[in-house]
Protein backbone atom coordinates (compact mmCIF):
# COMPACT_ATOMS: atom_id res chain seq x y z
CA UNK A 1 0.00 0.00 0.00
CA UNK A 2 1.06 3.50 -0.53
CA UNK A 3 2.44 5.74 1.81
CA UNK A 4 1.09 9.18 2.83
CA UNK A 5 3.69 11.19 4.50
CA UNK A 6 2.92 13.62 7.10
CA UNK A 7 4.45 16.81 7.28
CA UNK A 8 6.51 15.61 10.53
CA UNK A 9 7.88 12.47 8.77
CA UNK A 10 9.01 14.76 6.00
CA UNK A 11 10.80 16.91 8.20
CA UNK A 12 12.22 14.31 10.02
CA UNK A 13 13.61 13.13 6.79
CA UNK A 14 14.81 16.33 5.28
CA UNK A 15 16.55 18.11 8.64
CA UNK A 16 19.06 15.56 10.35
CA UNK A 17 18.88 17.69 13.37
CA UNK A 18 14.79 16.42 14.22
CA UNK A 19 14.71 14.32 16.61
CA UNK A 20 13.16 11.49 14.95
CA UNK A 21 15.50 11.81 11.96
CA UNK A 22 16.89 8.22 12.26
CA UNK A 23 13.37 6.53 12.78
CA UNK A 24 12.00 8.09 9.93
CA UNK A 25 14.83 7.14 7.84
CA UNK A 26 14.84 3.53 8.74
CA UNK A 27 11.24 3.56 8.28
CA UNK A 28 11.46 5.10 4.37
CA UNK A 29 14.61 2.66 3.59
CA UNK A 30 12.38 -0.36 4.27
CA UNK A 31 9.01 1.04 3.10
CA UNK A 32 9.92 3.60 0.08
CA UNK A 33 10.44 1.16 -2.48
CA UNK A 34 6.31 0.48 -2.33
CA UNK A 35 5.59 4.01 -2.74
CA UNK A 36 4.68 7.11 -1.21
CA UNK A 37 3.12 10.33 -1.69
CA UNK A 38 2.77 14.17 -1.22
CA UNK A 39 -0.23 16.50 -1.13
CA UNK A 40 -0.50 19.98 -1.26
CA UNK A 41 -1.17 20.50 2.23
CA UNK A 42 1.89 18.30 3.48
CA UNK A 43 4.12 19.92 1.17
CA UNK A 44 2.95 23.57 2.28
CA UNK A 45 3.09 22.32 5.65
CA UNK A 46 6.63 21.04 5.23
CA UNK A 47 7.69 24.97 3.10
CA UNK A 48 5.91 26.49 6.25
CA UNK A 49 7.77 24.76 9.29
CA UNK A 50 11.04 24.43 6.91
CA UNK A 51 10.95 28.15 6.65
CA UNK A 52 10.76 28.36 10.66
CA UNK A 53 14.11 29.29 12.25
CA UNK A 54 12.92 27.97 15.85
CA UNK A 55 11.29 25.07 14.42
CA UNK A 56 14.66 23.61 11.92
CA UNK A 57 17.27 25.56 13.59
CA UNK A 58 18.54 27.52 10.79
CA UNK A 59 17.77 30.26 8.72
CA UNK A 60 16.51 29.49 4.85
CA UNK A 61 15.47 31.44 2.16
CA UNK A 62 12.16 29.85 0.10
CA UNK A 63 13.89 29.05 -2.69
CA UNK A 64 16.40 26.81 -0.25
CA UNK A 65 13.40 24.94 1.04
CA UNK A 66 11.72 24.21 -1.97
CA UNK A 67 14.77 22.71 -3.01
CA UNK A 68 15.00 20.45 0.33
CA UNK A 69 10.77 19.64 -1.16
CA UNK A 70 11.86 19.39 -4.68
CA UNK A 71 14.63 16.98 -3.34
CA UNK A 72 12.88 14.43 -1.58
CA UNK A 73 9.81 14.08 -4.85
CA UNK A 74 12.60 13.30 -6.66
CA UNK A 75 12.95 9.79 -5.49
CA UNK A 76 11.75 7.66 -7.92
CA UNK A 77 8.95 6.39 -5.87
CA UNK A 78 7.14 9.43 -5.18
CA UNK A 79 3.68 10.20 -6.13
CA UNK A 80 1.89 13.79 -5.58
CA UNK A 81 -1.76 13.59 -4.78
CA UNK A 82 -3.69 16.21 -6.63
CA UNK A 83 -7.15 15.18 -6.12
CA UNK A 84 -8.46 15.69 -3.01
CA UNK A 85 -12.05 15.03 -1.77
CA UNK A 86 -14.80 17.15 -0.33
CA UNK A 87 -14.79 16.71 3.66
CA UNK A 88 -18.42 17.01 3.40
CA UNK A 89 -18.77 13.67 2.24
CA UNK A 90 -17.71 9.90 2.93
CA UNK A 91 -14.98 8.76 3.71
CA UNK A 92 -14.43 12.02 6.20
CA UNK A 93 -18.33 11.53 7.90
CA UNK A 94 -16.60 8.36 9.23
CA UNK A 95 -14.15 11.02 10.89
CA UNK A 96 -16.33 13.84 12.22
CA UNK A 97 -17.66 11.84 15.30
CA UNK A 98 -13.87 11.11 16.80
CA UNK A 99 -12.55 14.97 15.86
CA UNK A 100 -12.75 16.56 19.41
CA UNK A 101 -10.81 19.90 18.41
CA UNK A 102 -9.48 21.92 15.89
CA UNK A 103 -6.07 20.59 16.31
CA UNK A 104 -7.23 17.11 15.00
CA UNK A 105 -8.53 18.87 11.85
CA UNK A 106 -4.91 18.45 9.72
CA UNK A 107 -4.19 14.95 10.58
CA UNK A 108 -8.23 13.99 9.81
CA UNK A 109 -8.11 15.67 6.45
CA UNK A 110 -5.33 13.21 5.74
CA UNK A 111 -6.70 10.59 6.75
CA UNK A 112 -9.42 10.96 4.76
CA UNK A 113 -6.90 11.66 1.60
CA UNK A 114 -5.62 8.22 2.33
CA UNK A 115 -8.48 6.43 3.14
CA UNK A 116 -10.06 8.29 -0.25
CA UNK A 117 -6.95 7.37 -2.77
CA UNK A 118 -6.70 3.41 -0.71
CA UNK A 119 -3.07 4.53 0.86
CA UNK A 120 -1.85 4.55 4.73
CA UNK A 121 -1.02 8.01 6.46
CA UNK A 122 2.41 7.48 7.88
CA UNK A 123 2.79 9.47 10.85
CA UNK A 124 5.72 10.11 13.89
CA UNK A 125 1.89 10.65 15.83
CA UNK A 126 0.22 8.41 18.19
CA UNK A 127 -2.35 10.27 18.98
CA UNK A 128 -4.05 9.77 15.09
CA UNK A 129 -4.75 6.74 16.37
CA UNK A 130 -7.56 7.88 18.96
CA UNK A 131 -8.53 9.60 15.41
CA UNK A 132 -8.09 6.99 13.11
CA UNK A 133 -11.17 4.40 12.31
CA UNK A 134 -9.39 2.39 9.81
CA UNK A 135 -6.17 0.79 11.19
CA UNK A 136 -5.23 -0.53 7.95
CA UNK A 137 -5.05 3.66 6.60
CA UNK A 138 -2.27 4.47 9.27
CA UNK A 139 0.73 3.59 10.17
CA UNK A 140 2.80 5.02 13.36
CA UNK A 141 6.29 5.31 13.19
CA UNK A 142 7.37 4.78 16.56
CA UNK A 143 11.08 5.80 17.44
Amino acid sequence: MISLLDVNVLLSLAWGNHPHHNAAHAWFAQNASGGWATCLLTQIGFLRLSLNPVIVGVTLDCPTAVGLLAGLMAHPNHQFLDLAPTITATPFDELVPKIVGHQQITDATLLHLARFHGMKLVTLDQATSALCPWSGNLEIIVP
